[in-house]
């Protein structure tokens, strides 16, 4: 039953009719380009947001629309979404020779250290069965960044973090006000999210694609998709190519497609999006542990960073950075998931 849970890649959040988060948490108005909130940018939704304006189609009656909803929202289906792609099974014929090759980061002699979680909070268990657990899943991530904050947040099965994040028991007002978050596009998967400090990271660009499937049967939960933004840090200009990614299930079996498969889509798409010089930090609940052939051929091409220890080590980080870029790992507990957080301070 664990494993089942721990893979509910296609399960929808559900809110209480007429709950919102908070108002008074709003950020700041600003829309359009890199570092503001808008529409186009940020993606299109179906839950309100913390945000000033919002993109959804409940902004319409509520007057909250952000100056560019009309235009890239307000008729904007699955079937037109071309950001939201599409699954189109197994490839056919001989795999390649050999897996992408991908590009190096930019290094320079000033130091940049960024903090990086991983976490899978077990939505359908910890927001929806235990109505948030005194919002136990940020309490641990706002208790972890007291000395230092996270820059980067990767989630896995957790399809609101507005709501989410702003459940009773525990004020997280600080979180949400801190990060920005990106989402699956509405109509796929919308498990996978990705959050960034925006003080310190402006998004210049995002996008996700579709890598698995997983095999039918009493696991089965349908495609899976990673998700990707590209950041650059405001202060120094330096770039991060941020990915997520929650795999298909069973564990171990890569999915309908195989292991190799699903690690080639995976190697393929980090390749497509980064652009040179471009840091790879890359979570994920990959439903595959240290022995699968998944890992094994991210680890071909990637550092791997740090393994959490549910599931014999299926919660991973890696880069592209080297081994000797990492300055620390921890595990941080589970906050009431099947899953511990895992996090790592890297040099960037």
């Amino acid at each position: 039953a664990a494993a089942v849970a721990s893979g509910g890649g296609q399960r929808r959040p559900r809110r209480t009719p007429g709950a919102d988060v908070s108002r008074a948490l709003q950020m700041p108005a600003v829309e359009d380009g890199p570092g503001g909130y808008g529409c186009k940018l940020f993606g299109c939704l179906d839950v309100p947001t913390v945000n000033a304006c919002q993109c959804h189609n409940g902004c319409v009656k509520s007057g909250t629309c952000c100056r560019d909803y009309e235009a890239t929202c307000a008729s904007l289906t699955p079937a037109t979404n071309k950001r939201l792609g599409a699954w189109h099974g197994c490839p056919s014929g001989d795999l390649p020779p050999s897996l992408p090759t991908l590009p190096a980061p930019r290094r320079t002699a000033q130091s940049l250290r960024v903090r990086v979680l991983s976490y899978n909070p077990e939505w359908w268990r910890v927001i929806e069965q235990l109505g948030g657990n005194g919002n136990s899943v940020a309490r641990l991530i706002a208790e972890a960044a007291i000395e230092i904050p996270f820059d980067f947040i990767g989630f896995q099965e957790f399809y609101d973090p507005w709501y989410g994040l702003t459940r009773p028991g525990y004020n997280a007002s600080a979180l949400l006000r801190e990060y920005m978050f990106v989402r699956g596009e509405v109509g796929g998967p919308v498990g996978s999210a990705i959050g960034f400090r925006n003080a310190s990271w402006e998004l210049l660009a995002r996008g996700q694609r579709f890598m698995a499937e997983d095999v039918r049967g009493g696991q089965y939960f349908g495609p899976r998709i990673a998700v990707w933004a590209r950041l650059r840090h405001r202060a120094d200009g330096r770039t991060v190519l941020f990915v997520n990614h929650h795999g298909p299930l069973p564990i171990n079996s890569g999915g309908h497609c195989g292991s190799t498969v699903t690690a080639l889509n995976l190697l393929r798409l980090i390749s497509d999006s980064a652009e040179a010089g471009d840091v790879v930090l890359f979570t994920g609940d990959f439903n595959a542990d240290a022995k699968s052939e998944t890992i094994s051929q991210l680890k071909s091409r990637l550092t791997k960073v740090v393994s959490g220890t549910a599931y014999l080590g299926v919660d991973n980080i890696f880069t592209n950075l080297p081994a000797a870029a990492v300055v620390c790992t921890a595990e941080l507990g589970p906050g009431g998931s099947d899953h511990g957080a895992i996090n790592a301070i890297v040099e960037l």
